[in-house]
């Protein structure tokens, strides 16, 4: 009897002690799934310019410019770019503020603002880029959010290079956000929003039918108007009732009036040049801006118009936009 009674207490306490190694010995091993990964570092050490390079028919020289200052539009950075490497060799991350660039050094700082709102942001460069053809910037998701624009269409931005302190600089890379700068005067932001043609409709038509308009429109109106008063006279004299069929065209003058597509504003007139002859344009240039303006038409009709302006931005073109003269 005292022997099972030994046997079986050194049976228990062998149970409990494999049981106790078991327990132990998983404790040491939790899942793989709950191992976090080490954080990448993130530097400004290594800069980047690389070669010049050609994206649709335009080449792009990359520099280091600590005086860039530029308008245009800004889209954003396609969802599929999330855990993708960066121009840099970083892992890209959507909720960080940053940016690609065509040309500017990569990593560099740049302040970017809303020209809607005069909201401004302190972005960090990162990446090359915009792939839209006709943006000057392209905003992380993080970086749009904090700039409140609407991520579904390209925004009116500036773009303006700045070296900001250290210390902003490790918030930007730590993927935080730094604090945002004081809002753009009214003021300066008409002036701004006038260099990329985003003013009332009415101003930019006027300013453009003198410059975009040595078309066959006003050459036709000049002509009808000559006609026209010489035609009291046409009675009298078989010679000067010729002049009555130009008089038929100053009817259809009414219908030539109409509708422009401008593509783009660009501050170099070599993109702008080589965009006109992509599709089939006209350049002319904005008063006082330093901006060439890339147009179509003039369309007789708004539905021509709005079906050419549809047609641009399903094909790559999505700041193309609707003037009426």
């Amino acid at each position: 009897m005292r022997f099972a009674t030994e046997t079986l207490g050194a049976v228990a306490s062998l149970a409990l002690l494999t049981s106790c190694g078991v327990v132990g010995g998983e404790r040491p091993s939790p899942p793989l799934s709950t191992v976090a990964a080490a954080p990448e570092t993130v530097t400004d050490g290594q800069v980047i310019l690389g070669s010049p390079f050609t994206e649709n028919g335009v080449t792009y020289t990359p520099q280091d410019n600590p005086l860039y200052d530029d308008v245009g539009y800004a889209g954003v950075i396609a969802a599929d770019r999330v855990g993708k490497s960066t121009e840099n060799g970083e892992t890209y991350n959507a909720s960080s503020i940053s940016a690609a660039h065509r040309t500017l050094p990569v990593p560099s700082y740049v302040e970017v603002t809303a020209l809607d709102s005069g909201r401004t942001i302190l972005v960090r460069v990162n990446d090359r880029g915009p792939v839209a053809k006709d943006n000057v910037i392209q905003l992380s998701q993080g970086a749009v959010e904090q700039l409140g624009l609407n991520s579904a269409a390209p925004a009116a931005v500036r773009v303006r290079r700045v070296n900001p302190p250290e210390q902003e600089k490790a918030v930007l890379r730590s993927g935080a956000r730094a604090t945002e700068r004081i809002e753009t005067p009214d003021q300066l932001l008409r002036v701004l929003r006038n260099k990329i043609a985003k003013p009332p409709v009415l101003t930019a038509a006027a300013d453009d039918s003198a410059a975009v308009k040595p078309a066959t429109p006003p050459v036709k109106t000049a002509k009808a108007t000559v006609p026209a008063k010489k035609a009291p006279a046409a009675k009298k004299d078989s010679a000067s009732a010729k002049p009555a069929e130009p008089a038929k065209e100053k009817a259809k003058a009414p219908a030539t009036g109409g509708y422009i597509v401008q593509i783009a504003a660009l501050s170099s007139r070599a993109r702008a040049d080589a965009l006109a002859a992509k599709v089939g344009g006209s350049v002319s240039t904005l008063p006082n801006s330093g901006l060439f303006r890339v147009r179509l038409g003039p369309f007789a009709s708004k539905s021509e118009a709005d079906q050419k302006l549809a047609s641009l931005q399903k094909n790559g073109y999505p700041a193309a936009r609707l003037y009426r003269e």
